[in-house]
């Protein structure tokens, strides 16, 4: 049996290649399967002092994979994308990244929660001998996104682990058909290579209005409007994001 991990910053249409390698005989994918618990991980892993909780967390799910009888076991979960490259090796895994253009990225996320006032799960924040901690509290929330796109990134490419643009995956049946190949899956049982339609900007934001109002509190969800941005963020994003365009693979 091979074991797959793919992963990224979010927002990269995992969800839906999930579904997509799910559906493939002989291939069992998950997406988000211990959400709950994946969270802390998230933070845990990002820290070196709890490095012993985190492998031990990838110990406990290893040995739910072991119990797979199809011939690829797979967990498509953006909250495991700091998990320990050496430790998956050690267990047999193969670990994927999924990446996405800055521009894109960011308008994606705009209207979700990560840093807003109403999010306090998965917030991340720079440690103190990250040059950004001194202008953190000054900040936009379009910045700190900014400051995010870097922080995962970097450590993609840091981690010398392959990586497939979002982009390309999920409109050229070509580029999904590399992938699949190069994860070992016999594209000769595949019928389509497209990724259905699962998790929208869209559905989302309807998502979260419907739950602000049950609260009766309400919700600014707007969409990213880059001629509104400051000099400031122009140059925030000029700085931490534009960098990763070329070093992607993207085209400038």
């Amino acid at each position: 049996m091979k074991k797959i991990l793919i992963t990224s910053i979010g927002r990269t249409g995992t969800k839906s290649l999930s579904y997509f390698l799910n559906s493939i005989p002989n291939v069992t994918c998950f997406h988000h399967r211990e959400g709950a618990k994946d969270l802390p991980f998230l933070f845990l892993s990002q820290l070196k002092e709890f490095s012993t909780i985190t492998n031990s967390y990838l110990e406990e799910r290893d040995s739910i994979a072991e119990k797979n009888t199809t011939e690829y076991y797979i967990e498509v979960n953006p909250y495991l994308r700091f998990a320990n490259a050496q430790k998956l090796h050690n267990l047999g895994w193969t670990k994927v990244f999924i990446v996405r253009h800055p521009k894109t990225y960011l308008e994606s996320v705009y209207i979700r929660s990560l840093f807003t006032e109403d999010d306090y799960i998965i917030n991340q924040y720079p440690s103190d001998d990250d040059p950004f901690s001194e202008s953190w509290s000054a900040a936009s929330r379009f910045e700190k996104l900014c400051w995010y796109y870097k922080k995962a990134h970097s450590y993609i490419l840091e981690s010398n682990d392959p990586f497939f643009r979002f982009e390309e995956l999920t409109k050229n049946s070509v580029a999904l058909k590399t992938f699949v190949t190069y994860l070992g899956i016999d594209t000769s049982k595949v019928s389509s290579f497209s990724l259905p339609n699962k998790n929208t900007s869209t559905r989302y934001k309807v998502r979260q209005v419907v739950k602000a109002s049950l609260k009766g509190k309400p919700i600014n969800l707007s969409a990213l409007d880059w001629s509104s941005l400051t000099q400031k963020e122009k140059h925030t994003y000029s700085q931490l994001c534009e960098p990763f365009i070329k070093q992607l693979g993207y085209v400038l």
